[in-house]
């Protein structure tokens, strides 16, 4: 059953901008809480994550076949944070400036992403958020210091040796690590199709979310009720139904309802276009600007909601997306400028992201991983083109000091003698 699900696709967007877990707790097990406290440099990190959030998901809509998306934005980001460290000249540029970050010093984001991983994941007790950034290289791929030193500073990634990846227990390894960490959501990112003797190393980012609703939908309530797919095909599909006052806004073209997750310190988003809006065309007209004034006011009427319930797995190549967005450079093996991650000359071969969400009457359960792959460059072969003179030509004879002509000839038929 395929229908999109935008409900969903901005509660992940809302998840994931703001929110990373890891695990907190006091001796005694219960989670300690922290509070955010960002410097206005800081608060506007975050709205430049929205746009970012905002233009790769309208990216993907416009380019996307199936029906349903599903995207982690902050994992794709924090994965391209960590790969900045790595990154001069235009590559490093095009990638900032893409991201938001174009004005920011490297140390400041570095710093927004280590206060995402030290205090987001103490924002409250009933929450689980769970994050993992993990590096595998080459042995013959020898990394800068400070590139090292920056993603185990400010990711928490530890860069760990591997012969080749052209090893099945290598890319093992690197599923064991995304299962381990989404809680089996997610298993296989990696295989032998998208690795080669030239792939020297793989950046990955994991996030996991599991929350209960504030209130939960009542399964008596839950029944079929029709669905029209993005395709206009009308199917029957379970419903979740509640009325109540909540946190709601609307517009011309949407309405907005907000739901709290246990806790209050998470919520999910759900935008409804107006009908007759295509939601590509209504995607395409977010930023972060919009979304502001769609979620800053907002009433608490009373609100009969009803909500499909859905369990999807969704997987996209990203290489098209961020080079659209403007992320040119680091994905040709000429331009690439990757000085300052290792001496040997580097691209990214692949950025690939694969997600979970499953949203049924007791709360919303989600999971993201993304994988970024480099390759060596390899020496740049000499140009080679193939002249075949079967067919009628041209033969000029000249001096070359100042291109003199002296003789001048059509040659329509070698054989042919004419006296």
């Amino acid at each position: 059953m395929r229908k999109i699900l935008w409900s969903g696709v901005f509660s992940l967007i809302s998840i994931f901008c703001l929110s990373v877990m890891v695990s907190c707790e006091t001796g005694n097990g219960v989670k300690q809480t922290k509070a955010l406290q960002f410097s206005p440099a800081e608060k506007q990190m975050v709205q430049h994550c929205n746009d970012f959030s905002f233009n790769l998901l309208a990216q993907a809509a416009a380019n996307e076949q199936s029906e349903n998306i599903i995207l982690s934005p902050l994992s794709a980001s924090m994965l391209l944070g960590m790969l900045m460290n790595g990154a001069d000249g235009e590559t490093l540029a095009q990638i900032r400036e893409m991201l938001g970050f174009e004005d920011a010093p490297i140390d400041e984001i570095n710093d927004y992403y280590r206060q995402l991983i030290d205090v987001l994941p103490a924002l409250d007790q009933h929450t689980l958020l769970n994050l993992a950034n993990g590096i595998w290289v080459v042995e013959r791929f020898p990394l800068q210091a400070d590139f090292v030193q920056a993603c185990k500073q400010s990711f928490d990634a530890e860069a760990k040796n591997v012969p080749t990846f052209v090893d099945d227990n290598v890319l093992a390894d690197i599923n064991r690590f995304a299962a381990t960490h989404t809680n089996n959501r997610i298993k296989d990112i990696i295989n032998r199709q998208m690795v080669d003797d030239n792939t020297v190393m793989a950046l990955v980012n994991a996030l996991y979310f599991k929350a209960k609703w504030q209130d939960k939908f009542q399964t008596s309530q839950t029944s079929k009720q029709t669905f029209t797919t993005l395709l206009g095909e009308q199917i029957q599909t379970d419903f979740m139904h509640r009325t109540k006052e909540m946190r709601y806004s609307e517009g011309d073209d949407y309405q907005l309802v907000e739901l709290p997750y246990k806790g209050g310190k998470y919520c999910a988003d759900i935008i409804l276009p107006a009908a007759g809006i295509d939601i590509r065309t209504f995607v395409a007209s977010m930023d972060e600007q919009r979304w502001q004034e769609m979620t800053t006011y907002m009433e608490n009427p009373e609100v009969e909601l009803a909500l499909p319930k859905f369990s999807l797995k969704y997987n996209r190549r990203l290489n098209n997306d961020l080079q659209a967005l403007g992320m040119i450079d680091a994905f040709s093996d000429i331009t690439a400028d990757f000085s300052r991650l290792s001496n040997t000359p580097s691209y990214l071969s692949l950025v690939h992201q694969y997600t979970f969400m499953q949203v049924d009457e007791e709360g919303t359960e989600a999971a993201a991983v993304t994988i970024g792959l480099v390759n060596e460059k390899s020496a740049v072969p000499l140009e080679f083109r193939r002249f075949i003179a079967d067919r009628p030509f041209l033969f000029v004879i000249r001096e070359r000091d100042y291109g003199t002509i002296l003789f001048t000839a059509l040659i329509g038929h070698p054989e042919m003698q004419k006296q």
